[in-house]
């Protein structure tokens, strides 16, 4: 029955999916975002009702219709709104003025009771009731939940569509909610105070009182944290494999530290030895190596790399561009003399000594058929779970590298069958400020730029669009690496160098050399430059359109500031009339500078990616559990501690 209803749904059911559910009964585990509680109508309203959302029951004397001028009309079509002068129990009069859809009250014939939902106000000392909603028969009397939805894509309503015809459905939807929470029947009574799973789900979905909803909504949200973490402890159980050990020598490991140019912090000597440490056990390394920018992630992962090179391992490294390849095939025979690296480019082949490459890697190591000992992933954001895993074997020992700085409960949550190394502390002193700016402050912004430039500093302008093909939407074309580095060049003749990701690989090779010897100190560039690149004198940076990026995103870019130490400045330039929910993320990033600390705020403001080893995403409202529940890092805290999840 369940499977042929699902059919018949067809086109509502697929629109359904893409809030995360596969059947219909799966709607049953979604959480209402609010109750309505219409159990009890207003006959009489009374001035202390001003400012209140009221359910009240009305007679309707007068009604009244008006065009878009304001004129009165007979016309429904195209009216612009309706006005009812209503009258309660007790005789006062009451208007009522609805905007828009004016519809649902044609039918409503004078001398009807009305059923009005909408918030009461005064004006000239009468009450009003604004932009009032009819309750339909099927609601009156009842508690009704309402529904999140999906912002351009599905609507609240056809969620709340979905749990009606779903509620027949209540032994499969607990069997789903038992399956997905790891819980068998006799420990959910136990675990929530709820007699059954059928019965918390009835609870959220037809509730009597709003208190008891409410109490479902919070244990639904307790679920929801504890699934997460109890999910994130079971992938962490691995079985021993003892090919996965490699032989490196801690005596090798010291004299390649001591080698090299520069001491290292505490974090990252404390990130190595651990790294060392799985390497050398009997059981396959997964492990998320996170840093803040500027805290030397890349020589953190590149010591253990080469010591297990020297022990005869078989080591590649994956990297989100080629010009982070270069990077770090340059920083290696920099700082490890006479360890043969092995760049592979489309098409190209693995040779000796340690692999670099982007995901070419996946082909030429298919083709090889060539099994590594150890995969490091930097900036593991970039890849799927396919293409960081299509690297690895049982054995296979996995280090994941990212210059996001990713909290311990983020990890928990998102990489909870890896170990965490963090690194906090930054081998210089810098101080990056950022802020956000308009087209009000671009007069002032380019006198500081030339500031900037008079004292020898470099200045970078990010732009979300290459040129004009790309460009999403009308009015849009001066948001382009193209058109911005033709008005620069014009302004500082031989000064401009231009950075995108449809440059052969040469040319932005050939770019970057050019910021790094300072030839030239202008850098126009699209994001292409978010990760592994270092121009040690870049002072100031504009991203323009800054709202079409992550937080993390922005907060990479600006770690490409400073690089040496020193201040840096960050300006988010953005349209005066940006929503507030854009300007709420960028906000963060004006009033944060510490990379974890950005991570946590960012994490409770969006939610949390999927938990599953198989999930490729990471970012959005979590489906762990329950659809409509953004859980906070300190409820997955609390839940890790309540569980003794460490």
């Amino acid at each position: 029955m369940g499977v042929s209803e699902d059919k018949v749904l067809g086109d509502e059911l697929g629109r359904l999916k893409r809030l995360g559910f596969s059947c219909l009964a799966e709607c049953l585990l979604s959480v209402p975002k609010a109750y309505q509680d219409l159990t009890k109508p207003k006959y009489t309203l009374r001035t202390s009702d001003a400012g209140k959302l009221v359910y009240a029951v009305l007679r309707l004397r007068h009604k009244a219709l008006f065009d878009g001028s304001g004129q009165e009309t007979w016309q429904w079509k195209g009216a612009a709104r309706v006005q009812l002068d209503l009258e309660d129990g007790e005789g006062k009069k009451i208007r009522a003025t609805v905007f828009g859809n004016v519809w649902p009250w044609k039918d409503v014939a004078q001398g009807e009771d009305v059923h009005i939902l909408g918030e009461v106000s005064e004006w000239n000392g009468h009450l009003q009731i604004k932009n009032g909603e009819q309750v339909a028969p099927r609601d009156r009397g009842r508690v009704v939940p309402l529904y999140p939805g999906k912002r351009g894509q599905v609507k609240g309503e056809l969620l709340a569509d979905g749990v009606a015809r779903a509620m027949h459905r209540l032994e499969d939807g607990e069997r789903l909610l038992l399956a997905q929470a790891g819980l068998r029947e006799e420990e959910f009574a136990k675990v929530t105070g709820f007699e059954s799973a059928a019965k918390l789900l009835e609870t959220l979905h037809a509730p009597r009182k709003v208190e008891d909803a409410e109490k479902a909504r919070e244990m639904a949200r307790k679920l929801s944290a504890e699934t997460v973490v109890r999910r994130a402890s079971f992938a962490r159980d691995r079985k021993p494999e003892p090919a996965s050990s490699i032989a490196i020598q801690k005596q090798r490991v010291a004299e390649l530290v001591a080698a090299l140019p520069y001491a290292l912090t505490e974090d990252q000597a404390r990130a190595i030895d651990e790294i060392v440490k799985d390497l050398r056990s009997g059981y396959p390394m997964r492990r998320l190596l996170s840093g803040d920018v500027g805290t030397g992630k890349s020589l953190a992962f590149m010591v253990p790399a080469v010591a297990a090179h020297q022990a005869g391992a078989k080591v590649a490294i994956l990297a989100p561009s080629q010009l982070v390849v270069s990077q770090i095939a340059r920083e290696l025979r920099e700082y490890f003399h006479g360890v043969p690296v092995c760049e592979v480019l489309s098409g190209g082949e693995i040779g000796d000594g340690i692999a670099i490459g982007t995901t070419a890697l996946l082909k030429a190591a298919e083709k090889a058929k060539c099994v590594f000992d150890l995969v490091v992933c930097d900036e593991q954001h970039k890849f799927s779970v396919g293409q960081k895993y299509g690297l690895v074997s049982n054995r296979t020992n996995v280090l994941e590298a990212t210059a996001t700085a990713i909290p311990r409960t983020l990890a928990l949550v998102n990489f909870g069958g890896m170990d965490v190394s963090l690194l906090r502390q930054s081998p210089v002193a810098k101080r990056v400020t950022t802020r956000i700016t308009t087209d009000a402050d671009m007069a002032r912004l380019r006198k500081f730029f030339d500031e900037v430039l008079r004292r020898k500093g470099q200045i970078a302008v990010i732009y979300p669009f290459v040129d004009k093909d790309t460009v999403a939407g009308d009015g849009e074309s001066l948001a382009t690496v193209k058109a911005a580095a033709e008005r620069w060049e014009k302004s500082f003749p031989g000064r401009v160098g231009t950075l995108h990701g449809n440059m052969a690989s040469d040319e932005k090779k050939l770019v970057i050399e050019k910021m790094q010897a300072g030839q030239v100190d202008i850098l126009i560039s699209s994001i292409v430059i978010e990760v592994g690149v270092t121009l040690p004198s870049l002072k100031a940076m504009l991203i323009v359109h800054p709202e079409r990026y992550g937080v993390s995103q922005i907060h990479q870019l600006r770690g490409r500031l400073s690089r040496k130490g020193g201040v840096g400045y960050l300006f988010l330039h953005v349209a005066s009339d940006l929503d507030k929910d854009a300007r709420a993320r960028l906000q963060l990033l004006e009033e944060c500078a510490d990379g974890f600390t950005l991570a946590e705020r960012d994490m409770d403001l969006r939610g949390f990616g999927d938990v599953d080893e198989s999930g490729d995403s990471q970012t959005g409202a979590t489906r762990s559990l329950f659809f409509g529940v953004q859980l906070t890092h300190k409820e997955i805290d609390a839940a890790s501690k309540r569980m003794g999840v460490e």
